[in-house]
């Protein structure tokens, strides 16, 4: 529990097998209140090996934990269409939190009526489909930073605007000056934590997408459609050309494979909503920028920690969860070491996931960094 607390939302250890119920419905309270949470219940060895009887029955989540999304103010969804329909360059920043509220389809809508580009977080990705032609797929790095810093107005969704996203800063980002900002969030201690903003809005992604769709749909237009509608042509063209200098790499077919080969074969291989599970150092990156999300909410990582050998069990997750679809693990050969005995579970349980494993017999990216001290 000491070593735990520091790490995650909140961690004890059950004294008794009577407070087990107990324990699990504040951990799961306490994983679910705000932005979603890792916790922590230890449970001592004599109690799993113990034998108890007259195990209680769980209670429905509505029993013990608020299970009713959070419903934006009326006020502040007309003052965000004020400002989206009013700019002549709005962005959409998606993070994690438009998964969590399954906001997909109400992102992509939204983001029609505006015509405004869509970018999104390294935990936001796979919120839209890379094949529309408002998506500025991730990879796409100098595209990326140049859309959201001409950008006038921007929606951020359920992403604090952290490290990877450069903490909202110039020259990634407009001035604060004078880009203006709607930050919309479950936990308020997100609102402005990095990123100065004008329009601070406590809701769920999904109701406040909803309301605002609706705002937005109700005779509402802007004068700037057409310069809109113009600058979605010029973006397609530089998503060609940033996609074309990825894909140079692909021409190489020297022996050892390069990386890059792996996630572009396995796209064309497996169905466009096939799960992909990533873990690993330079085998994520590598996938990462030659993965196309062509379905919502269809990749799984470790985003937020960056740990290895998660991916294993990841995916039998992914499997039990969805078992109507294709599973496949992207991992390397170190991550695949700390927990390659988990696929026994998947062949106890009929797991029918696949795992391609990247061997370079090395910790890939600890050596890139000692060649570039060399």
């Amino acid at each position: 529990v000491a070593v735990t607390t520091p790490m995650t939302k909140w961690s004890a250890a059950a004294p008794s097998f009577e407070r087990i119920p107990e324990l699990m419905r504040r951990a799961f309270r306490t994983s679910f209140r705000g932005r979603p949470g890792v916790v922590h219940v230890d449970i001592p060895e004599n109690i799993i090996n113990g034998k108890f009887k007259d195990a209680p029955e769980p209670l429905a989540p509505g029993r013990y934990r608020r299970v009713e999304p959070l419903e934006p103010e009326t006020v502040a969804v007309k003052k965000a269409a004020d400002m989206l329909t009013g700019c002549e360059r709005p962005l959409i920043h998606a993070g994690s939190g438009v998964l969590h509220s399954r906001a997909c389809r109400e992102l992509e809508t939204v983001a029609e009526l505006l015509k405004s580009p869509v970018t999104t977080s390294w935990g936001g990705r796979g919120a839209i489909s890379e094949r529309l032609s408002l998506m500025v797929p991730m990879p796409y790095v100098d595209l990326n930073n140049q859309v959201r810093s001409r950008a006038d107005v921007v929606l951020v969704l359920g992403s604090r605007v952290g490290e990877t996203d450069w903490w909202g800063r110039p020259p990634y980002w407009g001035d604060p000056a004078e880009q203006r900002t709607i930050q919309v969030d479950i936990d308020e201690e997100t609102l402005g934590l990095n990123k100065p903003v004008d329009l601070a809005v406590v809701a769920d992604i999904r109701r406040f997408l909803e309301a605002l769709a609706a705002e937005l749909a109700d005779g509402r237009s802007s004068s700037h459609l057409d310069s809109r509608r113009a600058a979605v042509i010029e973006l397609a063209d530089s998503k060609r050309e940033a996609r074309a200098e990825l894909d140079k790499v692909l021409d190489k077919n020297d022996a050892p494979m390069h990386p890059a080969h792996i996630a572009a074969i396995c796209r064309d291989f497996f169905d466009d909503d096939a799960i992909l599970v990533t873990d690993g150092g330079n085998t994520v990156i590598w996938t990462y920028f030659y993965h196309e999300v062509r379905s919502p909410n269809t990749m799984l990582n470790t985003f937020k920690f960056g740990m290895l050998g998660a991916g294993v069990g990841q995916a039998l997750g992914a499997k039990t969860a969805r078992p109507d679809k294709q599973v496949y693990c992207i991992i390397g050969d170190g991550a695949m070491g700390f927990h390659s005995q988990e696929v026994e579970t998947a062949v106890r349980n009929g797991l029918a996931g696949v795992y391609l494993v990247v061997c370079d017999g090395q910790w890939g990216m600890v050596k890139m960094n000692q060649q570039f001290a060399l």
